[in-house]
C-alpha cells in the first residue's frame, strides 16, 4: 500500500490536477453561457400566445401547486391545458375543480397508451394537438413558476432568436436522502457538459435540455416531428433538443433559479429510482460511452479522497502525491459549491460529493441494469426499451 506514494504517482497527479482545472473553466464558461442569454428586461415584444402544456398522471401531491403558479403568470396571452394521463388518485378532480374557476384552464382526458409509445411522451403529443398557441411550454406537474417566468422565458427566446428555451431549475430537496443525489442534475449538466462549445461549434451531442420547462417555437416543434418523433424515448427532453440543432434550430439554457422550482422526488428511494429511470436513456444507451464517463467520474472524483484518506491512515501527507491530492479535493469541493450557490442548492453538496458521485455511479449501473435485464417502472406502468426502440 505504501508504494502507491511513490514518484511514479506524480505525472497522473498533476494529469488530473490538469484535468480538473479544465472542468472549472467548462463551468465558469457554462455559468457565462447562461448569464449571457439571461434576458436584460421582461418586457417580451410582439405579444404572441403561449400554451403551457402540462401532462399529470397521479399527481395530485403537485398539481394543485403547479397550477396555481401557472394561473398567476403575469403574461396576457396563455392557455394551461393539462391532460390526465389515466390517474388513479385525485388528479382530474382537483383540476376539474380549478378549471371551473378559471376559463383559462382545460382539462383533456387522455387515450389509451399505444405500443411503443412512452406515456409522457404521448400525453404530451395529445396537448400539442389540442394546444393553440404560437409557442408551445411543456412543464411537469412537480414544477413551481415565479409569476414571470412566461414572459422571462418568452423574452429570452425572442432577444436570442431561439428554437427551444429550456430551464436550469432550482432543485428543491426535502430529505437528507435528496440532497445526496439530486445535485448531480444542475452540476452534471453544467459541470461536465461542454455546452457552451457546443453552441459555438454546432455539435447536438453537447446540446442538453431538461423537461420540466420546454419553450417551443411552434413551428420548429412541428418541423422537428414533436413527440412523435421521440415517442420511445425515456429521455425525450435532451432528444427532442439535439433534434433541433440537427435541424438548424437554436437552444438556448437558461439559469432558471429564480423563476423556476421543481420538487423532484420525495426520498431518497424514488431520487434514486427516478434518476435510474433515464440515466443510461440520456447517454443514448452507448455502452462504451457509459463505461467512459463512469471511470472519469471515479477518476475525477473519487482518486483524490482514497488517496488522501490513505495517506492519512500511513501517516504519508507530507508526499507530494497526498499534497496534490488535497489540493484536488478542494478544488473538486469549490466546483460543487458554485453550483450549490448559484443553484440554491444546500451547502453541505460541497462537502458530500465524493458520496453524491458514489451513489450516481450506483444509480447508472442500476440503470443499465433495468434496461438490459428488466423493465423501467414508473408511474404505475413497466417500460422494456427493446421494445420501445
Amino acid at each position: 500500500m505504501s508504494d502507491i506514494f511513490s514518484a511514479h504517482l506524480i505525472p497522473y497527479q498533476v494529469a488530473l490536477t490538469a484535468v480538473l482545472l479544465v472542468v472549472g473553466l467548462n463551468l465558469i464558461a457554462n455559468l457565462r453561457m447562461l448569464e449571457k442569454a439571461t434576458p436584460s428586461r421582461v418586457n417580451p415584444t410582439g405579444l404572441e400566445w403561449v400554451s403551457v402544456l402540462v401532462p399529470a398522471r397521479n399527481e395530485a401531491r403537485n398539481i394543485r401547486r403547479c397550477l396555481e403558479s401557472l394561473l398567476a403568470q403575469d403574461y396576457p396571452l396563455m392557455e394551461v391545458l393539462v391532460l390526465d394521463d389515466g390517474s388513479t388518485d385525485e388528479t382530474p378532480e382537483i383540476v376539474a375543480e380549478m378549471a371551473r374557476r378559471d376559463p383559462r384552464l382545460r382539462l383533456i382526458p387522455g387515450q389509451p397508451l399505444p405500443a411503443g409509445w412512452m406515456g409522457k411522451n404521448f400525453a404530451c403529443h395529445q396537448l400539442a394537438q389540442e394546444a393553440r398557441g404560437d409557442w408551445l411550454l411543456f412543464t411537469d406537474a412537480d414544477t413551481v413558476h415565479h409569476p414571470q417566468a412566461v414572459s422571462w422565458a418568452l423574452t429570452a427566446a425572442k432577444e436570442n432568436r431561439a428554437d427551444l428555451v429550456t430551464l436550469v431549475p432550482h432543485v428543491v430537496t426535502h430529505t437528507f436522502g435528496e440532497q445526496l443525489l439530486l445535485p448531480i442534475i444542475p452540476f452534471g449538466i453544467l459541470g461536465l457538459f461542454p455546452l457552451a462549445l457546443g453552441a459555438r461549434v454546432h455539435i447536438p451531442a453537447f446540446t442538453m435540455a431538461i423537461g420540466t420547462f420546454l419553450l417551443f417555437r411552434r413551428e420548429t416543434y412541428e418541423r422537428i416531428g414533436g413527440h412523435a418523433a421521440v415517442r420511445g424515448e425515456i429521455a425525450e427532453d435532451v432528444v427532442l433538443a439535439r433534434r433541433v440543432r440537427r435541424h438548424g434550430g437554436r437552444v438556448v439554457l437558461l439559469d432558471g433559479a429564480d423563476y423556476l422550482d421543481v420538487h423532484f422526488y420525495r426520498g431518497f428511494w424514488e431520487s434514486w429510482h427516478g434518476l435510474a429511470k433515464s440515466a443510461f436513456a440520456a447517454l443514448e444507451y452507448h455502452l462504451p460511452l457509459t463505461v467512459l464517463m463512469l471511470l472519469f467520474y471515479g477518476f475525477l472524483f473519487l482518486w483524490p479522497v482514497f488517496l488522501l484518506y490513505g495517506g492519512l491512515l500511513l501517516g504519508r501527507v507530507g508526499e507530494p502525491a497526498l499534497r496534490l491530492a488535497l489540493f484536488q479535493v478542494f478544488l473538486n469541493s469549490g466546483l460543487w459549491y458554485a453550483v450549490a450557490v448559484r443553484f440554491r442548492l444546500p451547502r453541505i453538496t460541497a462537502f458530500l460529493y465524493p458520496v453524491t458521485v458514489l451513489l450516481v455511479i450506483l444509480v447508472m449501473l442500476d440503470s443499465m441494469r433495468m434496461t438490459v435485464w428488466g423493465g423501467i417502472g414508473w408511474k404505475e406502468r413497466v417500460y422494456r426499451v427493446r421494445e420501445l426502440r
